[in-house]
């Protein structure tokens, strides 16, 4: 008896750390859907709010997926979806709303299940490496969470009876429709990247002759671009370079730049401005940011010593603002004044390229 009221304890004390993880993920992937760019999905923006909609209402599908798993739909498992339907929005939505109770209803049929399982992966790569990576692992707490609410037998939950045959089978079919969109992600990724290599060195390579209007970025759009608005752009590649230095772009970096942006008179929905959001989306090469600082100290050569001194710190300062954007190590979370050593580095870097007599050290970058 001793022995089952341990497991029965210890069970229970499991449920309330799934369940503390349960809202912690639900709450993350609200900010990730929040945080999207969303006009890289190719739609008009009167199209977007019902884009949003559809998006979220994909990432629910998988939980009601295994919430049928066993033929039915149960009181805790359908409290568990809504609690996340709420977080997206999707309650205070009524389109959304009543699609979704519907399918809490009403099984999807295998031909609306596998459209679904289409439209996530359209969805899927469209994202960033980040993105995904937040979803996958999110979605995996989710679904894991709502498998465990299937059970009304208290007893048998309690004896670790959490799931049954057939939500295990939805579970593994979710994990692996999610590697499968993800290995989908990777492929046209570094398709993109390939070809986006190729347009930057051919852009480096002709300083005085505009792109062909025929030009093919990242293999599927045609983007009007010119070397004028590479010319634009310049100046912002080393606050591209000093957002990628730990790895990934935040939401507040990604503002900070298309602040300059706008500063520099770039505006949203011209060719540039895509180009620049391509930046943020694909981490551009070593190469790439070097040949880019080259080009940018060559256009500031003919300047007064005066105005390009007072340029090079201006750019260097909305470089340490994007470095302080994203907060430093674990020890300092995201919105303090510190700055990672990658950071840090990087910003000398930017300083002794656009001065090479400098050694970066004037650079006011909080350690």
């Amino acid at each position: 008896m001793n022995m089952f009221f341990r497991r029965s304890i210890n069970e229970y004390q499991r449920q309330i750390g799934l369940k503390e993880s349960f809202a912690i993920q639900t709450e993350r992937l609200r900010e990730t859907v929040e945080s999207f760019n969303w006009t890289k999905f190719e739609e008009p923006p009167t199209n977007r709010r019902g884009l949003r909609r559809r998006f979220r209402l994909l990432l629910l599908s998988p939980l009601v997926e295994i919430a049928w798993a066993d033929g039915r739909v149960t009181r805790r498992e359908s409290d568990a979806i809504l609690q996340v339907a709420a977080a997206y929005g999707l309650i205070d939505d009524d389109a959304g709303y009543c699609e979704l109770l519907e399918r809490l209803t009403t099984r999807p049929s295998p031909p609306t299940v596998g459209r679904m399982w289409q439209d996530f992966h359209q969805f899927f790569e469209n994202l960033s490496e980040f993105e995904r990576g937040d979803i996958r692992f999110g979605l995996d707490v989710q679904a894991q969470f709502v498998a465990e609410q299937s059970s009304d037998n208290l007893m048998a939950f309690l004896r670790g009876e959490r799931v049954s045959t057939s939500e295990r089978e939805a579970l593994e079919i979710v994990k692996q429709q999610l590697e499968k969109a993800e290995t989908a992600a990777r492929s046209r990724e570094e398709t993109r990247n390939a070809v986006a290599l190729q347009v930057e060195q051919e852009l480096l390579r002709m300083p005085e002759k505009s792109a062909p209007a025929d030009d093919v970025y990242f293999g599927e759009s045609k983007i009007e671009a010119t070397l004028e608005d590479y010319g634009k752009l310049v100046p912002l590649v080393p606050l591209v370079k000093t957002a990628w230095a730990e790895g990934r772009v935040t939401k507040r970096e990604r503002h900070l730049i298309f602040e300059a942006a706008a500063r520099m008179g770039i505006k949203s929905e011209t060719a540039a401005h895509r180009r620049l959001a391509e930046w943020l989306e694909l981490h551009p090469t070593d190469e790439f940011y070097g040949e880019s600082l080259e080009r940018l100290n060559a256009d500031w050569k003919n300047l007064p010593e005066e105005e390009r001194e007072l340029r090079r710190l201006d750019l260097l300062s909305d470089c340490v603002n994007v470095a302080e954007a994203s907060g430093g190590t674990k020890n300092y979370p995201s919105g303090g004044a510190r700055v990672c050593d990658e950071e840090i580095a990087a910003v000398k870097y930017i300083a002794q390229k656009l001065n090479p007599t400098a050694d970066g050290a004037s650079v006011a970058v909080a350690p």
